[in-house]
């Protein structure tokens, strides 16, 4: 991963140095200038630099960096224990958005959202139409059909976050902008049930585009390229092929569409093979349980992650048990009670337990997620998962026809977990534990409070003690706009 991290400084530091050198004046001027410096459109390389330049964003502490994965939407998620109203995400867990944190989160998502999507329109706009002598093949389909996706990818997680619940009644009314150029007029608002079929659009377009992907044919190819050239190698850490298609499997299942979201979810299973020979293989046990190095992501299994080397300082201000009380996010914030963990893993065995780990720092003993702590050589040291292979699983036990095809594909995560087989015996039970798997599998990922919106779950687990659960009101799925939206709409 060394050679990795080297590779991303070489390719960004010069959009660093065009991005950056009127960073104080961002809010002065248009995405357009900020990012269209003609230097940088003159070959294939700047266009990777810009293209490089919005997943770099990406890891900022208030998207994905923090924010959209690990903090508060995780937060939301009722994943931690938090029973004291000093605590920094207080209101956040508690779906209090008028507050000043939760108006400063949310808004900063907002606002750092639509700047990446206008980069890369500002990109798709300076790609020309067809491959030639400064954007050649294939480069030209890389640029722009991972442009489309990160412009959807952007796109659908704010209507996943911002957007109404998924019921008739909420979907047809304007709710939210979606940007299709980088201008700085007003994009119009689109309801949530077209603002997601131009979601599905932009995919379409992207898988089309990326249907040559290198990973496809050579696979995510996690090393070095002997040739020199590394702009098609490490795919993991774009938005490829694959990671395309399970983007349109999530957007059809959060439309709904049980049929076209399990027949897309088998053809990208059925392509990905997940054996010994897949291009995503599961973890192994030697990995899971190595006594040093233990690859806590389960990295093989990641389709789409950002690369960040900053994961010692995410977990060190987010997890660490030498944080004090009101900052730290864990499963028990003073004692050694493991009730919260078994409430949530029914096996010792599950690999996915052993995050949890006993630490003790200024006499306070808490229990630390470790999911994020960088290990020198482990692998998936740089990894920030944002789509992983047992989502598409679990899609495919959800919207399987078949109640004993959904109970196989929810086995064959837990099997892969090291966990005994279940065997729910009619289709709520089976929703049921789908629900708790898929919440072992993305914690600290950002995708669990979607999860929880998308099938409208009217009890969430407890943040303010250990075990049980609380009801939970549709409305509180639903961030208001930012008061900056609605005021320039207002005018």
């Amino acid at each position: 991963m060394e050679i990795m991290k080297n590779i991303m400084i070489t390719l960004l530091f010069p959009l660093f140095i065009v991005l950056m050198s009127s960073c104080q004046k961002w809010l002065k001027i248009t995405p357009t200038d900020q990012f269209s410096a003609s230097e940088l459109f003159i070959n294939k390389e700047g266009y990777l630099k810009a293209l490089n330049g919005i997943y770099v964003d990406m890891t900022a502490s208030r998207s994905y960096g923090n924010a959209l994965s690990v903090g508060a939407i995780d937060v939301l998620a009722h994943y931690y224990h938090i029973n004291s109203s000093t605590h920094n995400y207080y209101d956040v867990a508690n779906h209090i958005y008028t507050d000043s944190t939760s108006i400063r989160i949310f808004d900063g998502i907002w606002t750092s959202s639509y700047k990446m999507i206008a980069d890369a329109n500002v990109l798709l706009e300076k790609t020309p139409n067809s491959p030639g002598t400064v954007l050649p093949q294939p480069y030209h389909a890389i640029v722009k059909g991972e442009a489309l996706a990160l412009r959807a990818f952007l796109h659908f997680d704010i209507l996943r976050l911002f957007g109404s619940v998924w019921t008739a009644d909420k979907i047809t009314a304007p709710a939210l902008p979606y940007a299709l150029n980088s201008g700085t007029d007003l994009h119009p608002l689109l309801s949530p049930q077209d603002y997601l079929d131009q979601v599905i659009k932009d995919l379409e377009e992207a898988s089309r585009l990326l249907a040559d992907d290198p990973i496809r044919t050579s696979g995510v190819r996690h090393q070095e390229n002997p040739a020199g050239d590394n702009s098609l190698y490490f795919r993991q850490y774009r938005l490829n092929y694959y990671a395309v298609q399970a983007l349109l499997c999530r957007a059809y299942q959060w439309k709904q569409d049980r049929e076209k979201t399990y027949s897309l979810a088998k053809e990208l299973l059925t392509e990905i093979n997940p054996g010994p020979n897949s291009k995503f293989p599961f973890v192994s046990n030697a990995n899971a349980t190595h006594n040093t190095l233990k690859d806590r992501l389960f990295s093989t299994e990641v389709i789409f992650s950002l690369y960040t080397n900053n994961r010692n300082n995410l977990f060190n201000t987010t997890f660490s048990s030498m944080l004090p009380k009101v900052q730290k996010l864990t499963f028990n914030l003073d004692n050694s009670d493991y009730s919260r963990v078994r409430e949530l893993y029914d096996d010792e065995n599950d690999y996915r337990e052993d995050i949890w780990q006993l630490r003790t720092d200024n006499s306070i003993t808490s229990l630390t997620c470790t999911k994020f702590e960088s290990i020198a050589n482990a692998p998936g040291q740089f990894m920030m998962p944002l789509i992983r292979l047992s989502e598409i699983i679990l899609m495919l036990a959800e919207s399987s026809p078949l109640q004993a095809e959904g109970v196989e594909y929810l086995n064959t995560i837990r099997r892969n977990r090291n966990a005994v087989n279940l065997n729910p015996t009619d289709r709520n039970a089976l929703l049921q534990f789908i629900s708790r798997e898929f919440r072992k599998e993305v914690i600290g990922e950002g995708q669990q409070f979607y999860y929880y919106k998308r099938t409208q779950q009217t009890n969430l687990p407890r943040i303010d003690r250990l075990t049980g659960t609380v009801s939970m009101f549709l409305q509180n799925y639903v961030v208001p706009l930012p008061d900056s939206e609605i005021a320039v709409r207002s005018n």
